[in-house]
C-alpha cells in the first residue's frame, strides 16, 4: 500500500490526531458560513485539544517526525490565524482599523510559525506566545464584543498586542503555568459558549 501512497509511511497516532484537528477546523468553516459563532468556538476548542494531544503523544512515545512538525504548523496556521480573522471580519466588522489589525495578527502568526518550523533546538520553553494561545485570547475578545458590548477600538489594540506577543522574545515554559491557565480559561469558557 505504501508503494502506491508513500505518505502512508507517516501514519501514526500523533499525525492522525493532527488530522482530526484539521477536520474540526473545516467544520468551523461550515459553521462560519452558517453564521454560528457557537459552532465555530466549539470546533476551535476541540481543534486546540487535538493540537495539545498530538505534541504530547509524539513526545511521550517518541514519534516526533519532520512530517508531523510540518503538518502541525500548517494546521495551526489555518486554525489559529485564518479562522479567527474570518470570524472577526464577518461577526465584528470590516472597518479599515479592524482589517489592519487582523492582517497584522495573521502576518505575525505566520512569522511565528515559520520561525518555530526552522528552529531545531529542543528547548523546554516556547519563545513568543504560541498561536493556539493567541487564538483563544482573540476569540474571547470576539465573544466579549458580541455579548458584552466590548468596545471595538479596544479589541483592535488587543489584537495588535497579541500579534506582537507571538513574535516577541518572551519565554514560556512548555506545559507550564501559563498553558494550564489557558486551558482553565478554555474549560471555563466552553460552558458559557454552550449555554449562551
Amino acid at each position: 500500500m505504501k508503494k502506491f501512497f508513500p505518505v502512508l509511511q507517516y501514519l501514526n497516532l500523533p499525525n492522525l490526531i493532527t488530522t482530526l484537528g484539521l477536520i474540526f477546523g473545516i467544520a468551523a468553516c461550515f459553521y462560519l458560513s452558517e453564521g454560528s459563532l457557537k459552532g465555530i468556538l466549539i470546533c476551535l476548542f476541540f481543534s486546540s485539544l487535538m493540537d495539545l494531544l498530538d505534541g504530547f503523544i509524539a513526545g511521550k512515545f517518541n514519534q516526533q517526525t519532520g512530517f508531523g512538525k510540518y503538518a502541525d504548523t500548517l494546521v495551526d496556521f489555518f486554525i489559529c490565524c485564518i479562522i479567527p480573522i474570518l470570524t472577526i471580519y464577518f461577526f465584528v466588522g470590516n472597518s479599515l482599523l479592524i482589517i489592519s489589525s487582523l492582517t497584522f495578527y495573521c502576518v505575525c502568526g505566520l512569522w511565528r510559525l515559520a520561525h518555530f518550523g526552522v528552529t531545531t533546538k529542543k528547548d523546554n520553553y516556547f519563545t513568543g506566545l504560541p498561536v493556539p494561545g493567541a487564538m483563544l485570547l482573540v476569540m474571547i475578545t470576539v465573544w466579549a464584543v458580541l455579548h458584552y458590548g466590548f468596545p471595538i477600538w479596544l479589541c483592535v489594540v488587543i489584537f495588535y498586542l497579541i500579534a506582537l506577543l507571538m513574535i516577541s522574545s518572551i519565554k514560556l515554559l512548555k506545559y507550564g503555568f501559563w498553558q494550564k491557565a489557558l486551558w482553565v480559561i478554555w474549560l471555563g469558557f466552553l460552558p458559557v459558549i454552550i449555554l449562551t
